[in-house]
């Protein structure tokens, strides 16, 4: 069953090129305007000239808005990555995502030696860990939503990281699959095989695994599935 977080102010408009990787041109009645990309993965089969995005208008310093979401046969996938920390968040203040449970996000982006993760969790004062969230928006023909979609020094600094904290610790790495048609959730060895050895050797030290689907609907963002199963 479908839950829906929160509700945006959306326009879409047509690709004209990837600026940087965190710019994009997009052009909509003949106007070309410059808007800001969170999500800094490759995304080669979303974002190219002629895709439809979803953006949201908020005129900066360099760039007009954000891009949201993005058009794909099977609907709208949600690449920006503050929506869906944003969404994640909510869905864990509603109690929407039992396996977090008694636990609850009491920090953001904590720093850990020369790292940042991105939530401190708490279950009292005598339970303690941490989570990270990662975007799972590249999807294989299968129904996998993938990640990384490029290979990610930073996403395995942040495993061995978590993997080599004391047990007593409970450690979470959370995929956030946006991708309309995602059906569970695997790392990407033809783009990073070393996020997938890293993953299984942080599940043998104590780390918790887990996927969350949210979806992109009529300009909301829907919570699809609090436990989308994973596939090492």
């Amino acid at each position: 069953m479908k839950t829906r977080l929160i509700e945006l102010d959306l326009e879409t408009a047509t690709v004209v090129k990837r600026v940087s990787r965190v710019s994009v041109l997009c052009e909509k009645g003949g106007v070309e305007a410059l808007f800001h990309m969170t999500n800094t993965g490759r995304l080669l089969e979303l974002i190219y000239p002629g895709a439809t995005v979803y953006v949201y208008k908020r005129k900066g310093v360099k760039t007009d808005g954000v891009v949201v979401g993005v058009d794909t046969r099977d609907g709208p996938a949600l690449i920006d990555t503050r929506t869906q920390s944003r969404c994640f968040e909510l869905a864990c203040e509603r109690g929407l995502v039992p396996w977090l449970q008694p636990y609850k996000i009491v920090g953001r982006e904590v720093k850990i030696g020369g790292s940042r993760i991105d939530y401190l969790i708490e279950a009292g004062s005598d339970a303690k860990g941490l989570m990270e969230l990662k975007s799972a928006v590249y999807l294989d023909s299968d129904g996998a939503a993938m990640y990384p979609d490029t290979v990610s020094l930073r996403g395995r600094d942040h495993i061995m990281l978590l993997t080599g904290l004391p047990r007593k610790l409970r450690r979470i790495i959370t995929f956030i699959a946006a991708h309309p048609a995602a059906k569970y959730f695997r790392p990407c060895d033809e783009a990073d095989p070393m996020i997938s050895r890293l993953l299984k050797a942080a599940v043998e030290g104590g780390v918790e695994l887990r996927s969350v689907k949210i979806c992109l609907r009529d300009g909301a963002v829907y919570l699809e599935d609090w436990d989308l199963p994973i596939r090492l």
